[in-house]
């Protein structure tokens, strides 16, 4: 399975390079076309060579751009200056507009958004190709598997977990909640199957995410036992429903779309399925909820169920915002949220 999603990635970017060589082709068409039709005269050896600095001009402003976009989508799969979430956020965004501007002609415009890019997230030069060394993605996720049977057996020593997470909270703050603006989740009341998988995912590497490999990695926090542990006493903390939620503008379609599509695994009102490894999405920040459809969409959360990953590939950009906006107001039962002013008692001193 897993190799025939990389096949497929694979044959995706060739398909874009033949793509943009048949587009170079067809200018060459529509451009020698136009000049028939706007002189029917014999064509002077001016005209010719203006003819063809126009359609070489475009040829490598065409390479040029594509050399540019490749490097800031390897920093968008990277992250190799560790810049925060909101930075990595604007860049994706832009990215995409760089791309409709190229397109319609505004090749400056485009140019500047990649440049911006670059900039800000210090992104450097594609280095030459090597052979890959180290395991493949099959024997990370074996790995990744490996390790969540091992700390699902294991009881969870709540005690542990809460020393472990005084670290965790410099980000996911000491409730839980994470941040308002999306760039951190809530992780309060996940389910510790679910905790268990991803945390045991990003170690082996099935999950990229550059921000929290050094956090979560065997030799800061422990071996199986310090998953188990962690993940238990998240478990423990009461979750909020003061979160991001999204512009409210596509309710009606979106309850239609996520009742289609989302309710046979993540249930009806998100709660997800513990046993089945599905995260409960009730009370996520809307922000992060399309993050990581964006992320999984573009192939670079690679830990992402099929099923899931096709259902998202069908959907377009107002379907998403639609479902994700009507995911963001879902809340959990009365007796797991947060009460009003609650905050961490273990963090009291």
């Amino acid at each position: 399975m897993q190799r025939d999603e990389f096949r497929s990635q694979r044959a995706k970017r060739s398909e874009r390079s033949r793509r943009w060589e048949r587009v170079a082709r067809v200018a060459v068409v529509v451009l020698s076309m136009s000049l028939l039709a706007a002189a029917p005269q014999k064509q002077t050896e001016k005209q010719k060579d203006a003819e063809a600095a126009e359609i070489a001009a475009y040829v490598a402003a065409r390479k040029a751009f594509d050399t540019k976009l490749a490097r800031v989508d390897q920093g968008l799969r990277t992250n190799p200056s560790r810049v925060p979430y909101p930075v990595v956020d604007s860049c994706r965004s832009r990215r995409k507009l760089a791309v409709r501007l190229f397109d319609i002609g505004q090749r400056e415009r485009a140019e500047r958004r990649l440049d911006f890019c670059i900039r800000t997230m210090r992104i450097p030069e594609i280095a030459k190709k090597v052979v890959p060394k180290g395991p493949t993605l099959e024997e990370k996720k074996a790995k990744a598997a490996t390790e969540l049977a091992k700390a699902a057996d294991l009881e969870p020593d709540v005690a542990n977990g809460l020393e472990i997470w005084r670290e965790c909270a410099g980000c996911h703050r000491a409730e839980g909640w994470g941040l308002a603006n999306g760039s951190v989740p809530q992780l309060a009341g996940q389910h510790r199957p679910v905790v268990l998988k991803q945390l045991a995912d990003i170690r082996a590497g099935s999950r990229e995410n550059s921000l929290m490999m050094p956090y979560a990695a065997v030799d800061r926090i422990g071996g199986a036992q310090s998953l188990s542990d962690v993940a238990g006493y998240i478990d423990t903390l009461e979750i909020s429903v003061e979160t991001q939620k999204g512009p409210g503008d596509a309710l009606a379609e979106g309850k239609r779309l996520y009742e289609a599509n989302c309710t046979r695994c993540h249930g009806a009102q998100g709660e997800g399925d513990a046993e089945a490894l599905v995260p409960r999405i009730q009370s996520q920040h809307y922000t992060y909820l399309v993050r990581q459809v964006e992320s999984i969409r573009e192939g670079t959360r690679r830990n992402a169920h099929p099923e899931m990953k096709a259902i998202i590939e069908d959907f377009d950009d107002a379907d998403t915002h639609a479902v994700l906006d009507y995911v963001s107001r879902l809340e959990p039962p009365e007796e797991l949220q947060a009460p009003p002013g609650w905050s961490n008692p273990d963090f009291a001193n």
